[in-house]
């Protein structure tokens, strides 16, 4: 396949992704809806992986498809930097990028990346609003969202970003008074603090390998926020059983917290990006997606899913 007709299969690709959908991108690209579903099949074949799947909200990237949009708009950015007049200057980032997150995720991550993003690109502005728990709508001002999990979200595409890794951490003193625990069933005579995702009767889940352990949750004080949690682990109230490595690993190794039955580890919570479906993305929202992917990738305590 000439190169030429390999960039058209990855600017239908990514005009398909931006948009959302089939039709939009026929409608911009003036091709037929027919014509944009064959140049996908080809890519997907070419490629041997899906690039989009069906859910329950619509047709949305899958994990390689993600992976894939972040390589192919930058080529597509070189591509046309090479195609255009030698004088023509490239633009610069400019414009306001609303952005909404679970105050967990904006103060322990999302803040440090903004902040690397706007040192790159100065004229871009950036409105952060954090909230408790999962959005179910998006609101009409917002140019992207970062969920905890993966729920259906009425006016968005949903883009898995991946999972985060976690942990159970304990004080000195809490341990000191009540007992080391020996394994996931000595769980059940202590204090657990779990956040948000065990407040609906849900039991706690531990994974070691290919062996589950599932333990009742039946907390005496009940916490809708892992931060929340682990400073209650900290002040020697019992357990934190969903304390997110990325925040609570450097807590141990200063000896504030200790990691309790290390060999086994809770259940990874999944995070999704959210992308409005009523308004086009603009460069500059599109721009702060891949740089979040790309950061979300390095972060070994976080997990990034390629697989469909």
């Amino acid at each position: 396949m000439r190169f030429l007709d390999k960039a058209e299969l990855l600017e239908t690709f990514e005009r398909t992704a931006v948009l959302g959908g089939y039709r939009k991108a026929a409608e911009e690209l003036q091709i037929s809806k027919a014509t944009v579903s064959r140049r996908i099949a080809a890519l997907e074949s070419m490629l041997g992986t899906k690039l989009f799947v069906r859910s329950s909200v619509g047709t949305v990237l899958s994990p390689s498809g993600i992976s894939l949009l972040e390589k192919t708009s930058a080529l597509l950015s070189r591509f046309q930097k090479l195609s255009a007049a030698p004088d023509e200057e490239s633009p610069r980032l400019r414009g306001t990028i609303r952005v909404s997150a679970p105050c967990a995720i904006g103060n322990g991550l999302l803040i440090p990346w903004l902040t690397q993003f706007r040192r790159i690109n100065p004229e871009v502005s950036l409105d952060l609003t954090l909230t408790l728990g999962p959005m179910h709508i998006i609101p009409p001002e917002c140019d992207v969202r970062i969920n905890h999990g993966l729920y259906p979200c009425s006016n968005a595409r949903i883009l898995k970003l991946g999972d985060m890794r976690r942990m159970m951490v304990a004080s000195v003193s809490y341990l000191s008074k009540y007992g080391y625990p020996k394994s996931p069933k000595d769980l059940e005579r202590h204090e657990l603090l779990g956040g948000n995702d065990l407040c609906g009767g849900s039991p706690l889940v531990l994974l070691k390998g290919n062996e589950r352990a599932i333990i009742p949750y039946r907390p005496r004080l009940k916490l809708k926020d892992h931060t929340a949690a682990r400073t209650a682990a900290l002040c020697g109230a019992g357990i934190s059983v969903h304390a997110f490595r990325y925040d609570t690993l450097d807590l141990v190794r200063r000896g504030l917290l200790i990691h309790v039955l290390p060999e086994w580890e809770p259940s990874s919570s999944p995070v999704s990006l959210l992308l409005p479906t009523k308004k086009e993305a603009s460069a500059v929202t599109i721009a702060l997606c891949h740089f979040i992917v790309e950061k979300w990738q390095s972060n070994p305590n976080l997990t990034f899913s390629t697989t469909d």
